[in-house]
Order: C-alpha cells, then sequence, then structure tokens
C-alpha cells in the first residue's frame, strides 16, 4: 500500500524537506505538524532556535507542552528558571507566562503541541 504524501494536511510528509516559516519572535523558525486546518482543538509543531536566541515572554489561553528534542537551555516560567536538555518536557496551563532561553552553543529544537479547552473554539 502507497502512503498518502503531500502537503500540509497530508497523511504522509517529508519534515526535513519542508521549509521553515517565521516562528514568535528573532532567530526562531518552526514548522506546522498539525495545524488549525487538520484539528479543531490540537497544533504541534517544531520549532527551533539559534544560539544566544530569548523567547519573548508572552502566555496563551490553551495549554502548551513541549518536548525537547536538542540542546539545552532555560525554560521561566512564572517567575521560576528551569534547566532544560533533550528529553526535558514542559508544560504551560492557560494564562502561564513563559519564556524560552537557548544560551547556546547549538540550536535548541523542540516539539510543540497546543491544546484549547472544551470551551474555546478559536487559537489566539
Amino acid at each position: 500500500m502507497e502512503p498518502v504524501a503531500g502537503g500540509k494536511g497530508a497523511v504522509v510528509r517529508n519534515l526535513p524537506d519542508e521549509p521553515w516559516e517565521k516562528g514568535i519572535g528573532p532567530g526562531i523558525v518552526d514548522k506546522k505538524i498539525m495545524g488549525p486546518g487538520d484539528s479543531n482543538f490540537m497544533l504541534m509543531g517544531l520549532a527551533r532556535m539559534e544560539p544566544g536566541v530569548k523567547s519573548p515572554p508572552h502566555r496563551h489561553r490553551y495549554t502548551q507542552i513541549f518536548y525537547i528534542l536538542e540542546g539545552r537551555g532555560q525554560i521561566i516560567a512564572d517567575g521560576t528558571t528551569y534547566d532544560i536538555d533533550a528529553g526535558s518536557v514542559a508544560r504551560f496551563v492557560k494564562g502561564e507566562t513563559h519564556t524560552v532561553v537557548n544560551p547556546g552553543p547549538g540550536p535548541l529544537t523542540l516539539i510543540e503541541v497546543r491544546v484549547l479547552p472544551r470551551e474555546q473554539t478559536v487559537w489566539e
């Protein structure tokens, strides 16, 4: 059986061949694995931060989960700093302010999952 392949929304995609898109700030890029057209309650993506980059502090109206694939750095969540490296998992609940810091020397790559609360229907 031949797998279905193609662009975003396809059953099987070759993510390494897809271009990186502008992320939340300078030095941050991402690729959407599952976007708003694929699910009405969950988004999933791959993100990469260059060395020396810090994401702007921000918060969401949904839960967000990071799984660190490579690199090391820090996550600051509501004023507390946590060291992270490959294999670390971070979870931010609705409204929790957070930022990610990559001091280097190499890139920091993570999988991101966003989950909407039951009563929410719009991604922000």
